[in-house]
């Protein structure tokens, strides 16, 4: 791992599109140095040979970009796997290489100023977990869905303006209005929607806790933030790095939303755990 200006932008995704807004959104970034960005692509075989050439004038915006275009992990039913979230972020995660690493979800637009803001926080508090805020946007609607399994884009032709209209607003800055920029967050606070951690704590913590797909979906960010605070690092929250989220769920059905597939009682039985000592903070999974 090299000591320079650099970030490792990871992206997870097994929806139709997205690509549109995730490459206007890195092509518009005040941030200009080494770039990697890391794919794990839950349609792979349907894009594996696009993706590349799609994201290849990238190589103009970046002192150095490079891509990793990645198929995402196996299901694993038989295992008792209910879901591939935590183990697709360690496949993310075993891929990076750069110092830093930010976490963007599709759908979403990022202002010019979001990665070079997360970067010079990240210079202020190089020992930190860091996240902004997520609001989401009604537009673009479903009604403006042309082609439902585009690769690149499901708009027709592609979509770089600003997402408009404020349907779901982030608590996280709604109940601090009126503090300080950055402040100090909980664990629970912190989104791999749109978050950054050093690649250094993440290698630490030995990835995600895998045993949560056996259970799940989602809690992942809990889990290793939560341990993460409790090797004595911290989560801080910058009210102004804001990104705009397209609201998707009401494009496709959340499965796992929709049947309540979600670990919440393994995550507090394994916080429990990890608390008596009965469970280690520290894993093995890269």
């Amino acid at each position: 791992m090299e000591n320079k200006k650099s970030i490792s932008l990871i992206y997870i995704s097994n929806r139709y599109g997205g690509l549109d807004i995730l490459k206007s959104s890195l092509k518009r970034q005040l941030y200009q140095d080494d770039l990697e960005l890391v794919f794990v692509d839950g349609l792979y075989e349907e894009r594996k040979d696009i993706v590349k050439s799609y994201f290849e004038e990238l190589t103009d915006s970046f002192t150095n970009f490079t891509l990793k275009h990645l198929p995402d992990v196996e299901m694993d039913a038989e295992n008792g796997y209910k879901c591939k979230l935590a183990r697709c972020d360690n496949k993310a995660f075993k891929n990076c290489t750069n110092t830093l690493i930010v976490s963007v979800q599709d759908y979403i637009y990022i202002p010019a100023y979001g990665l070079e803001r997360f970067y010079n926080l990240h210079l202020e508090k190089p020992n930190s977990l860091l996240t902004g805020i997520s609001h989401q946007y009604y537009y673009p609607s479903k009604e403006d869905i042309k082609d439902e399994k585009g690769l690149i884009t499901i708009y027709g032709k592609e979509y770089t303006d600003r997402p408009e209209v404020l349907c779901w607003r982030d608590p996280r800055q709604s109940l601090y209005n009126g503090v300080e920029v950055v402040r100090k967050a909980y664990p629970i606070e912190w989104e791999l929607n749109w978050a950054a951690v050093p690649y250094s704590i993440i290698k630490e913590l030995g990835g995600m806790d895998e045993e949560y797909d056996r259970h799940g979906f989602g809690y992942d960010n809990t889990n290793i933030a939560t341990r993460a605070d409790m090797l004595g690092y911290e989560v801080y929250l910058d009210n102004q790095n804001e990104v705009y989220c397209v609201s998707h769920d009401k494009y496709w059905n959340n499965y796992y939303k929709d049947n309540d597939i979600l670990p919440s009682h393994f995550h507090n039985q394994r916080m429990r755990d990890i608390q008596a000592g009965r469970f280690p903070v520290r894993l093995n999974n890269l």
